[in-house]
């Protein structure tokens, strides 16, 4: 006579049981460090000596892509001419939190984004 049928199964189910438990744990831990992580770092701020200078090249490295080369409008709408639309404060925003098909430019912290948006209001006068 064979053992009990039901053996195989209440093994399978106590491992299923202890993984789950192991991996709630072990994510449990990784998230309260990850936390423990943001709250401990210092945010880094970026020096920006010239930000007409810094924002261009950081234009040129993102903006085209969508607004084209000259800023003129591409698959993005035109923004080499915003002088009296949008603020600096504004054009920051946008970069930072996105507006309409435009997604976050979560690459720049706010002092780069500063940077880019006066270089903006610079080339629309």
């Amino acid at each position: 006579m064979k053992g009990s049928p039901l053996i195989p199964f209440a093994l399978i189910a106590l491992i299923g049981i202890l993984l789950m438990a192991g991996l709630s744990a072990y994510g449990l831990f990784e998230r309260n460090a990850a936390e423990e992580g943001e709250n401990g770092a210092e945010e880094e701020v970026t020096e920006i000596e010239d930000p007409i200078a810094a924002g261009e090249e950081m234009a040129q490295a993102s903006c085209i892509n969508c607004h084209g080369g000259d800023l003129a409008g591409a698959a993005g709408p035109a923004i080499n001419n915003l002088d009296g639309q949008y603020t600096v404060e504004q054009i920051s925003e946008i970069i930072q939190v996105g507006i309409g098909s435009m997604p976050p430019q979560t690459q720049y912290d706010p002092a780069e984004a500063d940077a880019i948006a006066e270089y903006l209001l610079s080339i629309s006068e």
